[in-house]
């Protein structure tokens, strides 16, 4: 074998190598195997349409930063902040449906500490309306747990439950 062909052999048992491990690691962080992957699907089929309904609720609301202008910047962030409020009513109102439908057992557990995230987000919203409110034009700050914002451990959670609804619904701005 020549030298040539050796290395052009290496290089594709390399990249084999490399597919299989890739294909290997999505299996297993995507698969059931994973730590955060719910076994109650029906649960999650559920509440996936719950989700999805709250965010037919949200498409309904102006969005914070689609708010007209007014000539009194007062009027338009106390708007805003309205806005984030009733946004984040529904919000608090499809979570409150969640945890009355939470599966028992482990899957109860997972689900208690996502929906604890959730709670910790919709403070957030609150406290941003209030800084709103207060005249701060900020951006939208989220709190951070277990080194990631909390708007980032929703989705993650969301994401492998294939739960797409369920996840920062990024209507603040």
């Amino acid at each position: 074998m020549t030298g040539r062909r050796l290395g052009l052999s290496i290089g594709i048992a390399v990249v084999v190598l490399f597919a299989v491990f890739w294909i290997g690691a999505t299996i297993w962080f995507f698969g059931d195997e994973n730590p955060d992957w719910l076994q109650d699907r029906e649960w999650v089929a559920d509440a996936e349409a719950r989700c999805a309904q709250a965010r037919d609720e949200l498409d309904r609301l102006p969005q914070a930063l689609d708010l007209e202008d007014t000539d009194n910047q007062a009027d338009q962030m106390d708007d805003r902040a309205d806005q984030i409020e009733a946004s984040t009513a529904v919000l608090a109102d499809m979570t409150a449906d969640l945890a009355a439908s939470a599966p028992d057992g482990d899957d109860g557990e997972l689900v208690g500490l996502w929906l604890g995230t959730w709670e910790t987000y919709l403070n957030d919203r609150l406290a941003h309306a209030e800084a709103v409110r207060a005249g701060e034009d900020r951006q939208f700050r989220v709190s951070v747990e277990r080194g990631e914002g909390v708007d980032a451990l929703l989705d993650a959670f969301a994401d492998r439950n294939r739960m797409p609804s369920c996840g920062d619904p990024l209507d603040i701005g």
